[in-house]
């Protein structure tokens, strides 16, 4: 009896450690369940933001360390997703990177790998939702310092070309009386005495450079004033900035392209529309219907964007890389199924009456996609020299059912002479490709980074 009762005792004693085991353990999880580390940036700041599952947050706890000089921020009651990104490099004048990790079980670690030994300012952003903390960095970029530019003439144009000005923010405009084109560059400032440079012949006039009035990062106005108006398109070519004079800039052979790693660990799902069966808009209807047919042109549109995307880094997913016909929700099963940072469909516009439309637009449905589809737009428009048709809502099933950011290019109009003249041209669809795959940078670069996609 003595013995059955002792053995009754402990298995109660080990029930009882295996609860109060379960609810310590249950209790710490619930309490530190942290889904992300984001970080992101824009011309004014730096934001890492933690995002938990539950309803609050900790505040951060922060302190330096010396050799090397880093700042420390430790969250409590927190734990990382299994899919995490280890760190972030961000390259300004004082950090260098940000790093992720679990510190202890219950305490999550950010580490701020700093440039010197000054800790840069930074403040817990308000107005964030209860279960985020937002750690907020004032930047001041070191700007690039423009040269003076590289004029170079081709056949039936001339190409003007800014050396490391590729990926900054512009504005693009022209003025009249005389004619002139205009670039404002943010984040640029003259890097020697280049004021102006006059030339006695051909389309350009006169080339010059100043600094405008700004309140955060400098700004530099590009003119390039003409003998008379001209068309002119306006591109990134890997880190350099061109402006392309001529009769027909976006039929000018662009230069090498040189990629700089801009998309390094990015996920991106190229769509060519179409395809197999479906030959998309025809450049005239009938029957037989009379090519050039839209599922050729952009496949070889979206061939050339995967090409620069994977020499940029990116991990890039064609949803055919050949005539094959593929239905619109399995093209939109690939970008979910892998996460895919951006999704971008490409296509040819065809409208019923030949020859009336022309020009270039870019749709959307979801919100977290207007940002994209502007910035691409902006890119087609300034590159290929075409008509500005606008972004717009649509209902398109491929970019309806897609979860993530993604957009529907409709490049030109087939069934439009001028347009169709420039689907047709190696050098538009090169231009083309550039153009949106500029547009995507753009985007990536002031959103949140999330998971990379190597791991």
């Amino acid at each position: 009896m003595g013995s059955a009762r002792r053995e009754r005792s402990r298995r109660c004693l080990m029930a009882a450690l295996v609860v109060v085991l379960a609810a310590v353990c249950q209790g710490t999880l619930s309490a530190a369940a942290v889904t992300r580390v984001e970080v992101s940036s824009n011309d004014s700041s730096l934001t890492i933001a933690v995002i938990g599952a539950g309803p609050n947050v900790a505040e951060p706890q922060a302190f330096t360390l010396k050799d090397p000089p880093r700042l420390i921020f430790d969250i409590a009651d927190a734990v990382l997703a299994p899919d995490q990104p280890a760190a972030f490099p961000v390259g300004t004048d004082s950090i260098q990177q940000v790093r992720v990790a679990q510190h202890r079980p219950d305490t999550i670690r950010i580490v701020v790998d700093l440039e010197g030994a000054k800790t840069p300012q930074w403040e817990r952003a308000a107005g964030a939702p209860p279960n985020e903390a937002r750690i907020v960095f004032p930047l001041r970029r070191t700007p690039v310092a423009l040269a003076q530019p590289q004029v170079s003439e081709l056949d039936d144009g001339m190409l003007v070309r800014l050396a490391g000005a590729g990926g900054l923010s512009r504005r693009v405009g022209t003025l009249s009386d005389p004619p002139r084109i205009y670039v404002d560059i943010t984040g640029a400032a003259l890097g020697e005495q280049y004021l102006r440079e006059q030339y006695d012949d051909g389309p350009i006039r006169e080339i010059r450079m100043a600094m405008q009035e700004s309140p955060s990062e400098p700004v530099t106005r590009v003119v390039v004033e003409l003998r008379e108006a001209l068309r002119h398109a306006v591109y990134s070519d890997g880190a350099d900035l061109v402006i392309a004079i001529g009769g027909e800039p976006w039929a000018l052979p662009p230069g090498p392209y040189h990629p700089t790693g801009r998309l390094r660990g990015k996920r991106i799902v190229v769509d060519p529309g179409h395809g197999g069966k479906d030959v998309g808009a025809p450049a005239k209807p009938g029957s037989p219907p009379e090519g050039p047919f839209e599922k050729d042109i952009v496949l070889d549109i979206g061939t050339r964007l995967a090409r620069l995307a994977e020499s940029e880094g990116a991990v890039v997913t064609m949803t055919r890389s050949d005539d094959t016909f593929i239905p619109l929700q399995a093209r939109a099963a690939v970008a979910n199924g892998l996460k895919a940072d951006t999704f971008v469909s490409i296509h040819c516009n065809s409208c019923p009456t030949p020859d009336t439309l022309r020009g270039t637009s870019v749709y959307y449905d979801h919100p977290d996609s207007i940002e994209l589809a502007k910035l691409v737009q902006q890119e087609l428009v300034f590159a290929c020299a075409t008509d500005d048709r606008g972004i717009r809502n649509a209902n398109f099933a491929v970019i309806r059912h897609t979860q993530g950011p993604g957009i529907l290019v409709e490049t030109a109009f087939i069934n439009h002479e001028g347009d169709r003249t420039r689907l047709t041209n190696p050098n538009f669809r090169e231009r083309a490709a550039r153009a949106i795959l500029q547009g995507v940078i753009r985007f990536l670069r002031q959103t949140p980074q999330q998971a990379d996609a190597t791991e």
